[in-house]
């Protein structure tokens, strides 16, 4: 691990450059069962949270 000195204080510095691909498969996992349910749903716009994603969307799209 390196130190860098400015005056008195040195500064430990740690990167790591993998980090993203450390994630634990239980965040994974719990991602993806709190997304399948709407992903499901996906083919139908008034159900759920793509009712609203739609609503927005046209609002959005009219502005244009």
């Amino acid at each position: 691990m390196p130190a860098y000195h400015r005056g008195g204080n040195p500064v430990d510095l740690i990167a790591i450059d993998h980090l993203p691909s450390l994630l634990p498969v239980e965040s994974s996992e719990d991602f993806c069962q709190q997304l399948l349910p709407h992903l499901l749903q996906l083919d139908n716009l008034n159900l759920g949270v793509w009712q609203k994603a739609n609503k927005i969307f046209t609002d959005k799209l009219s502005q244009v």
